[in-house]
């Protein structure tokens, strides 16, 4: 993930880092269930994909000339 500048960014980042982290002890877990592990990959996958479509949309609107400044006029 690239440079976080929104509260968007920021919420989104961390719901990622915490499905990851469940992941993480989940597979440390003795009861394991496939169905539960393919379910919060399909989450991360979800929330990164939200990320990226954030920042590709942003990515014009910031490097637009004027960028934010324009809407505070």
């Amino acid at each position: 993930m690239s440079i976080v500048s929104s509260e968007y960014e920021q919420n989104v980042g961390a719901l990622i880092a915490e499905k990851k982290q469940q992941l993480a002890q989940l597979a440390e877990s003795a009861e394991i269930s496939k169905k539960e592990i393919e379910n919060l990959n399909l989450q991360i996958e979800f929330l990164e994909n939200l990320y990226d479509n954030y920042n590709l949309g942003m990515n014009y609107f910031r490097r637009a000339r004027g960028g934010r400044a324009g809407l505070r006029e």
